[in-house]
């Protein structure tokens, strides 16, 4: 079941990043509204993936920061936002995608270029975050750990300077 839905949410996503990038969004259609989000599971529950952290963690290198984070799963064209078509339509729902509001420090800010510490909470791959969006420019992997169990620091490149994020 689990596989299921990842198969399901990544396609779909993979079909989101593929009309960013090849112009099908909004340029062509209508943008009807805009939601500011802490995950891109829009429309389907996934768990598992990757945990962007507004702070890094702490000296001693163990566990995971205070403060708040965002929720990805899959590929991730642009950490600022997504544009989802509705269903049926020609007309788009914008996605931004914001720190999530509930849990303290970075509530509400900007994912992009703001981040600090990402945790990989995926069951079966490594994560790679970009510099650039569209998967482009420096990056660092974030490997697989079982369990969820702890966040790396983002180097310092991409402190404060992610775009994009995708499964190494």
């Amino acid at each position: 079941m689990r596989f299921r839905k990842a198969g399901t949410a990544a396609a779909a996503l993979a079909a989101i990043g593929s009309a960013v990038l090849y112009g099908a969004g909004p340029a062509s259609a209508d943008v009807v509204g805009t939601k500011y989000v802490s995950t891109n599971c829009i429309d389907s529950t996934c768990d598992g993936g990757l945990y962007v952290n507004y702070h890094s963690v702490a000296t001693s290198g163990s566990g995971n920061p205070s403060g708040s984070f965002a929720d990805f799963y899959g590929n991730l064209y642009s950490h600022d936002y997504i544009d989802s078509p509705t269903t049926g339509t020609n007309a788009f729902i914008r996605y931004y995608f914001i720190f999530d509001k509930s849990m303290g420090d970075g509530g509400g800010l900007s994912v992009k270029n703001n981040a600090a510490s990402a945790d990989n909470c995926s069951t079966v791959d490594g994560y790679r975050i970009y510099y650039n969006t569209g998967y482009a420019g420096h990056s660092q992997f974030i490997s697989h750990v079982y369990g969820c169990s702890g966040s790396w620091n983002l180097d310092s490149t991409l402190k404060n300077n992610n775009a994009s994020s995708h499964y190494a």
